[in-house]
């Protein structure tokens, strides 16, 4: 059997690959500023030419792609922190713990996420984020969403983007009906796809960091979850030319108290939300409306996709809840003009 571990790097992927007795499969490649097909199409190639199969290994930082491989009928697991060091760890050491610790790992099949089987984990560390939450929401460094707002305000939010097809029809469905909204950025998705990035804001929408790779955050020490962010802010200054975003969503709503604290004490304000479509899900187009205009508030939050898989539903969407929102007085703000304060500058 061979072993393919798959390592981020500022550039994009890099995959290295050891059979059964540990020994390197070939030299170690790099895929960089590119969308994640090519590296999945390159490990689907390994697994068709490896003597007994091929197993690849992420870590909880791998939330790009882990659906993807599974989808490829690839064989992908999990390895987690005990096996590994903070969330930076290299695919030469992804395929070595693959290969010496094989048992350990946690298998990721189709329809899985990066963190199956840590659901309870995950619950628990978002519930015990709560205090620390208000706190930074009460000092203006944490956005809940469906506030105490007297006017009739909502923030729609897309994340996981840009795609190359997804938040084209977006932002043209935004630009039709003369509205604002904040994209919530994968870093290596920006990397792969900077036009985007500049168009996003020469339409007047806001940016946000969404790491840079879709991790769970709270799995990283503080040198992991800096390069995290910090990769993918420069990424996205670099390609729109506005500085970097001070807004910051993590993955799945994965957070902890020490996560919150972190992330505040770099300097960012993370942007939560109070109305979940689910449209990941891909439950109608009319499910997705419904359950906007049914959820909103003053104030309100409102987490929608243009990244990460089919988003025709999400598109479809769109305008029934902009004009259901607007026939009920709703004006669309950004996140930072929901935030304490009103602070209208959204980079630094």
């Amino acid at each position: 059997m061979w072993f393919a571990g798959v390592g981020l790097t500022r550039d994009g992927y890099r995959i290295a690959v050891v059979d059964g007795e540990g020994r390197p499969v070939g030299a170690a490649e790099r895929y960089e500023r590119c969308a994640q097909q090519r590296p999945v199409a390159r490990l689907a190639e390994l697994a068709g030419r490896a003597p007994d199969g091929l197993t690849v290994v992420v870590d909880s930082a791998g939330g790009l792609l882990d659906g993807l491989l599974a989808t490829a009928g690839l064989d992908v697991r999990r390895a987690d922190p005990h096996l590994l060091v903070d969330g930076r760890n290299t695919a030469e050491e992804l395929a070595g713990v693959g290969q010496a610790r094989f048992g350990a790992l946690v298998p990721l099949p189709p329809g899985s996420w990066i963190m199956t089987g840590r659901e309870q984990e995950v619950s628990a560390a978002e519930a015990a984020a709560g205090p620390v939450e208000r706190r930074l929401a009460a000092e203006g460094r944490c956005l809940l969403g469906g506030g105490e707002d007297s006017e009739p305000t909502v923030a729609l939010t897309f994340d996981d983007g840009p795609h190359p097809e997804n938040t084209q029809r977006v932002l043209e469905l935004l630009r039709r009906h003369d509205v604002r909204a904040t994209f919530f950025c994968i870093g290596l998705n920006a990397l792969a796809h900077p036009a985007l990035v500049r168009r996003i804001v020469e339409e007047g929408h806001l940016l946000g960091n969404h790491t840079w790779s879709h991790a769970y955050l709270p799995d990283l020490g503080r040198e992991g979850l800096r390069q995290q962010l910090d990769f993918t802010a420069e990424v996205l200054a670099e390609a729109s030319g506005v500085g970097q975003p001070v807004l910051m969503r993590p993955p799945y709503g994965g957070r902890s108290p020490q996560l919150m604290e972190r992330v505040a004490d770099l300097g960012l304000t993370t942007v939560l939300w109070d109305v979940d479509t689910e449209d990941w899900a891909e439950p109608g187009a009319e499910v997705i409306a419904e359950r906007v205009l049914r959820q909103v508030r003053p104030g309100s939050v409102v987490l929608m996709h243009d990244g990460g898989g089919d988003r025709s539903q999400t598109v479809a969407a769109l305008p029934r809840i902009i004009d259901g929102l607007r026939r009920r007085g709703y004006r669309f703000v950004t996140p930072a003009e929901l935030l304490t304060g009103r602070p209208r500058t959204a980079t630094r």
